[in-house]
């Protein structure tokens, strides 16, 4: 598929119903998994970026799979890798985390020297501008990949995500993507209930959520521009994507999923009213956008990052015979002729109870990924991964030049937003908030 062709609803509503199915089989099996390529093989794992993700997608990792060592871990910062080091090894699968101090690479070129290495698989978890650069070279490097989301922060880095995954799909690795929606099992089986026509003909949609900030670091004296804003980097729209991107991806995915087909073009709005410091670098703390579908369909999105405010997690999808419901990662309710709730009551189990039991996607994405290692299935994840992205880079630069974005425009005249080289010393462009209306990022 060219990278300019958008596939029709029916044809994207089949692929993707079937590729769920798959993975929710996968996920599933893989207490009879015993064996690599047919024999009981050691796999080795390397972590490049040691934060809170990359440690916890290595344990999830190890726990998915027996036959797994952790033997490598790869950080621009030395203190993040011992950390994330010294918690895994505390953890249940300790025994399994075998990172010499030969193995512990620390610096810009860090990524680099991990897959020079023996590694099998490489879990990518550092701030999403770098990840298109080592997707690329992991595959080069011929090691299987799981990619923590978003795929990348602007659009020339997800166009060289559908050029990575193409390359990967022809040497055999795996690129499996950490948007986890698509490997829970409520969400396989709503997509598949609404695929399948329960409320009939989707005709629109909406999608909140609204949350608090994020974390933002004091800059030392001694701290340079980009350790200053690697440190900080949900405040960089380089290396985050901003909110839109960096964390409501998820549900961007999600509607992209249930949709059946990429939207064609997308006017959004946002901006910041309360994280307007200079801590918080230039970001907007919201954005509302209306995305316009080829078959028709609407999907009106917004989320919000605002200390004090009402919280809200909740999509809505109507159809032409009921509409389904969603409160959360895996609550939802369908009202048509064939009714559905994902938690039914349970005597002895709150709901939030039932709900924190049932939500599994960070774990069942690895279960997923090594059954199919290990039994000669096959994943790739990078078509949706790109595309998802690039949904929702439309909506953050509508928000930011207060135009209506294309699809087509969007990628035949790609911004470069993220350096293609780095030294502790460089000095990094003087980011500035973006005003609709006037100027994008500059």
């Amino acid at each position: 598929m060219s990278q300019n062709r958008k596939p029709n609803r029916r044809e994207f509503i089949k692929k993707s119903s079937t590729l769920a199915s798959s993975a929710a089989f996968v996920g599933f099996s893989t207490s009879s998994v015993t064996g690599y390529a047919a024999d009981n093989n050691i796999l080795k794992l390397g972590i490049i970026g040691c934060g809170g993700r990359g440690s916890g997608a290595a344990r999830q990792a190890l726990l998915a799979d027996d036959n797994l060592e952790l033997v490598a871990m790869a950080d621009v910062f030395d203190n993040r890798l011992q950390l994330s080091y010294r918690a895994l090894q505390k953890s249940e699968v300790g025994d399994r985390v075998k990172v010499n101090k030969d193995r512990q690479y620390v610096g810009l070129d860090a990524f680099n020297k991990l897959l020079a290495s023996d590694v099998d698989v490489v879990i990518l978890a550092t701030p999403p501008g770098f990840r298109p650069q080592y997707i690329a070279a992991a595959i080069d490097a011929g090691k299987h990949v799981f990619a923590e989301k978003p795929g990348a922060t602007d659009v020339p880095g997800a166009l060289s995500i559908l050029d990575s995954a193409k390359k990967a799909k022809e040497k055999g690795l795996f690129l499996v993507a950490g948007l986890q929606g698509r490997y829970e099992a409520v969400q396989i089986e709503m997509v598949a209930r609404l695929h399948r026509g329960d409320i009939g003909e989707i005709n629109s949609m909406r999608m909140f959520r609204y949350l608090g900030p994020v974390k933002s670091f004091a800059r030392t004296e001694e701290m340079t521009d980009l350790e200053y804003q690697i440190t900080n980097w949900q405040y960089f729209t380089w290396l985050s994507g901003d909110g839109m991107v960096e964390l409501f991806i998820h549900e961007i995915d999600r509607m992209a999923w249930i949709a059946g087909e990429y939207p064609e073009s997308c006017l959004a709005t946002g901006g910041r009213q309360t994280r307007i410091e200079e801590k918080h670098g230039h970001v907007f703390d919201h954005f509302a956008a209306c995305y316009k579908f080829p078959s028709g369909l609407e999907l009106y999105a917004s989320t919000r990052q605002q200390k004090g405010c009402d919280r809200l997690f909740e999509m809505v999808v109507h159809g032409s015979k009921g509409r389904c419901l969603g409160k959360g990662k895996i609550d939802f309710t369908i009202e048509a002729d064939i009714p559905w709730k994902s938690l039914e009551p349970k005597e002895g189990a709150s709901k939030r109870l039932r709900k924190v039991r049932s939500q599994q996607g960070h774990q069942l994405e690895h279960d997923a990924m090594y059954a199919a290692l290990r039994s000669g299935g096959y994943i790739n994840n990078g078509d949706y991964l790109a595309k998802s992205t690039l949904m929702a880079i439309m909506a953050r630069e509508s928000a930011y030049s207060g135009k209506e974005i294309t699809w087509e425009a969007l990628i035949n005249n790609p911004q470069r937003l993220v350096p293609t080289e780095f030294s502790w010393d460089m000095k990094l462009p003087k980011w500035k908030v973006a005003m609709p209306g006037l100027h994008g990022i500059t």
